[in-house]
């Protein structure tokens, strides 16, 4: 099995640097939704509270105690986020791409090559904006929620390629990501 990116196809650090990211990713959306409140999002964020007129520091459906133990969580899977963005970056430019599957189309190579520039982006986007969020800006809330829905829009695209690709051609992409 070859480290880097090949003739053969991509290697094995690419391929365990994606499924980490996936790992993580869905690790840090469950725990962030985990922390969302059950009345209708009342206290979401630092400094808005609930009927109660609390701080909002009690975001989650256990109030303040779930949140004291699942914060430290999110915050620390958003580090690990950021932290991988940066050696997934570093090796991207680092190593070069495998040749394009021939059964892809000139628009699936664009849809390819926008979705994963706009993945890795939100990469950065969501935890740098959720760690501000934690700091108590609540000013960047709706940039927070915006990279959230452009991450599930992106994210939308890239699995409709991967899977309609197979559907449509009977060729597997994601086969060369395994």
């Amino acid at each position: 099995m070859n480290a880097r990116n090949g003739e053969h196809g991509y290697g094995f650090v690419t391929k365990w640097l994606h499924w980490l990211t996936v790992g993580l990713l869905i690790a840090q959306f469950v725990v962030g939704y985990l922390m969302d409140d059950e009345g209708g999002g009342r206290g979401r964020g630092r400094g808005r509270g609930g009927d109660s007129g609390g701080s909002g520091h009690g975001r989650g459906r256990g109030g303040e105690d779930e949140v004291l133990t699942l914060l430290p969580l999110h915050v620390g899977l958003g580090i690990a986020i950021l932290v991988l963005a940066i050696i997934r970056v570093s090796w991207r430019v680092s190593t070069p791409l495998p040749p394009w599957a021939e059964s892809l189309t000139h628009a699936e190579r664009r849809i390819a090559t926008l979705t994963e520039r706009s993945l890795l982006t939100l990469l950065f986007a969501i935890p740098a904006t959720g760690l501000v969020l934690v700091l108590g800006e609540d000013d960047l809330l709706g940039l927070h929620v915006a990279a959230h829905i452009a991450f599930f829009i992106a994210l939308a695209a890239h699995l409709g390629l991967v899977l309609g690709h197979r559907a449509c051609t009977g060729s597997s992409l994601l086969r060369r990501m395994l």
